[in-house]
This record gives structure tokens, sequence and C-alpha cells, in this order.
């Protein structure tokens, strides 16, 4: 029987703290989707595509070893990553926290960054959002770029638990321009001692991470570009991925406000930089942007998802892809807030597409319904896009229970 959340009750369950245990009773009979005859309920589509990666989380919680990576790329619904830290915290609760995963110098760049963390900077660095293609720093694996052309300006990083997982790191991944010009970088502890050091200048045919094994664990450090060289001008980071070598899950969160799949799609080392995270899962969940362009036809928009997920598929021919749909929003019409009517091409032109290409598909805006939903219950904040951290950490339970409930489905059918 196909099913569907029952809103009012989830959400009781979510305030009350008790949603852990609540997937079983917060299911109501079947029902459609409020706007096409498609029957909806909390599950995901084509989840045979799925079965590799199910295989390696079985893997890892049958054996305890190794690291399962995901990566989690999106918009403005990511970029606090309320919605994505659900997912993290809950898939390591169950299969292991091997780490914090991918970090990025959002504040660095003068923009929102989450609560789990915090970049800071000893002066102003030039930035780049992947939303502006015709500025010229390139774009890797964060969305976003900072660049500085002097040495001994330095980033700290300081790493914020809001849970009893803690994400104290012992190794540092750091993603960065590698060309002749570029510095070469040092890590240093809060006391300015060196923890290590990074080689990033004369490798020009690689955008791979480089790797830096630490002496202990540490739940924060500071990167100063060093010249080494005479030709060294300028340090262009991308992002570090922040790991403890233990066996578990790393949630990697790739969320720029305004993100489109085009812009992605546009970025100069973008996909080639995921090979570096080695993901296991890439959940890609955009829309809501191309949903309010006037002039973005369906079969444009569906040539961009193409171009994306080809893109990502060639960096990463062994990883899963799940899309996902956005959830319903408002936009402005005639002085009055009304649901965005291009909000369901956008959904149904994801569907398609992967229907078309046998790709796993969580449907958000089929299971949650209208807009008008998440305004009642006050969980969309007053711009009618974007939700509160509440709404937000509700679909992120949400994505994790249909997950988990194929992977429960796919352990107890697998052949023994």
């Amino acid at each position: 029987m196909i099913r569907r959340i029952l809103p009012g009750l989830l959400l009781s369950c979510l305030l009350a703290g008790r949603i852990q245990a609540q997937t079983a009773s917060v299911i109501s009979e079947q029902v459609v989707s409020h706007r096409t005859a498609r029957p909806v309920g909390n599950m995901i589509g084509q989840e045979s595509g799925l079965e590799q990666f199910f295989s390696q989380l079985d893997g890892l919680r049958t054996h305890h070893t190794g690291v399962v990576n995901i990566l989690h790329i999106g918009d403005s619904h990511l970029q606090a990553d309320f919605l994505t830290n659900v997912l993290r915290k809950n898939f390591q609760y169950e299969f292991g926290n091997a780490g914090r995963g991918l970090v990025v110098p959002l504040h660095v760049a003068r923009t929102n960054e989450p609560h789990t963390f915090k970049t800071i900077c000893d002066t102003v660095w030039e930035s780049k959002r992947c939303t502006f293609p015709d500025q010229p720093l390139p774009i890797g694996i964060g969305g976003v770029t900072v660049r500085n052309a002097h040495p001994g300006r330095k980033i700290t990083v300081q790493i914020r638990s809001d849970s009893s997982l803690g994400y104290q790191f012992d190794r540092v991944r750091l993603f960065c321009l590698r060309d002749e010009h570029s510095f070469d970088y040092r890590i240093l502890d809060d006391s300015g001692a060196v923890l290590g050091t990074a080689q990033a200048s004369g490798i020009s045919d690689s955008q791979s991470p480089i790797t830096v094994q630490l002496p202990e664990l540490n739940d924060q450090f500071t990167l100063e570009p060093v010249r080494t060289a005479d030709q060294q001008n300028h340090a262009t980071l991308f992002g570090f991925s922040l790991e403890n070598g233990q066996p578990g899950v790393l949630y990697h969160t790739v969320g720029v406000n305004g993100a489109q799949y085009s812009h992605y799609k546009a970025a100069t080392y973008f996909a080639e930089q995921t090979k570096g995270l080695a993901p296991n899962l890439i959940v890609i969940s955009l829309g809501t942007n191309e949903a309010f362009a006037p002039r973005l036809t369906g079969d444009e928009f569906y040539s961009q998802i193409a171009g994306l997920v080809q893109s990502l598929r060639k960096a990463n021919p062994e990883a899963s892809i799940l899309l996902t749909t956005p959830a319903d929003s408002f936009k402005s019409y005639r002085r009055r807030r009304v649901p965005n009517p291009k909000m369901a091409e956008v959904r149904e032109t994801i569907l398609r597409y992967a229907t078309d290409h046998q790709l796993p598909c969580w449907d958000l805006y089929g299971i949650t319904g209208p807009a008008t939903y998440w305004q009642k219950k006050h969980l969309i904040q007053r711009d009618g896009v974007h939700y509160t951290r509440q709404g937000y950490e509700l679909q992120g339970r949400l994505l994790y229970d249909a997950l988990m409930n194929s992977f429960n489905q796919y352990v107890a059918n697998r052949p023994r």
C-alpha cells in the first residue's frame, strides 16, 4: 500500500523531541498528490538504484571498517545545514562517526554559514559564489571560492558540535587551486605551532585534495599561506574535509544561496573535485531557484539536470545518485503571496528525468503538499521560500526515514 505522512502528527512528534521512534506511527492511509494523480508517500522512487550504496552501508555496519561518503548538493535550503545536519547525525549515530566532512569558508566569503562550524580570517579575502559565473575566480567543490594574494593571511576553522558525536579531527583534506603560482600552506594549532604542511605549488595537472595528517585530534586549526618560490602569488581555497580516521559515515554538504543545476555544471572544478570526496551516494536537492526563472522551459530544465548528472557520473562512475524535488513555496503576484505555480512543473521535470534514466528520486514536494500547509504550521519563513529551522529539520528527518526504510527492505530481501 502506498502511504503518506500525516503532517500534523509528524510535526507534533518532532516538536516533542520524539521523532526518532515515530516512523511507524505517523503514516496515514493511501492518498494522492494534491496537484497530480500520482500516488505519493515517504518513499524513494526507483530505489533499486541505491542497492550499491545500501550494500556499502550494510558492510560498514556489519564489519565496522571503512568509510561511506555521502555528498549532498543544493541551494540556500542546504547552506545553513539544518536539513543536512539531521541527516548527518542520524547516519552517524546508526553507522559510525568518521568526522564532520566538508567545511567551506562561507563566513570568509561574507555569506552565512552553519552553526556547527565557524571560519575566521584576519583580513578581507576576495570571494565568489557559483551563482556568479562571469566573475573570474574558479569554483571548486564548495560552490564558493576565496582568494588572497598575500602570504601570511590566515584562515581559522573552528568546529562546534551540537550533539554527543563530537567532531574533533586528525586529518585535513585541503581543496585548493593547485598550479605553479599557488602558495604552499602551513596548518597551525591555536598556539601557532605547526601541525602539518601542504604543498600546492608546482602541480598543474591535478585538482585533487591534499591530505595532511595531524599528530593529534583537534577541534580547530589555522591555515597560513606561505611563499616558498618567487612565482607564487595566490591562495585560492575551495574547502576542507575534516576527518578522524574512524570507520563510519562522512556526510558532506554543499549549499549555495541562489544555486541552480546550471551553476554547478558550469563551475570549473566542481565535478572534478567531487572525486576527492569519493562519494558513495550523491544527493541533488535543487529546483527552487529554477522555479523563479520565468523564461526557463521544462525542456531546458531537463537538459540542465542532465548536464550536472552526467558530469557527476563521469567523475564518480560508481556512485549512486539520488534526486529530490523541492518543497512548495510562495511567490509574489499582484501584491499578494500565492503558491508558485511553476513549482509543479519543476517537480514534474525532475520526476520525469529520474524516471527516464532510472535514477532514485525522493519527491518531497509530493510528500509534504502545498505551501499553505507549511504556512499554517508556522514552518515557513516570511519570505515564503525558506523554511524555519524546525521546517528544515522535519524535511531532513523525512529523507532519513525514507532512505532507512528502503535500506531495511534491501537488507531484509538481499540474497544470503
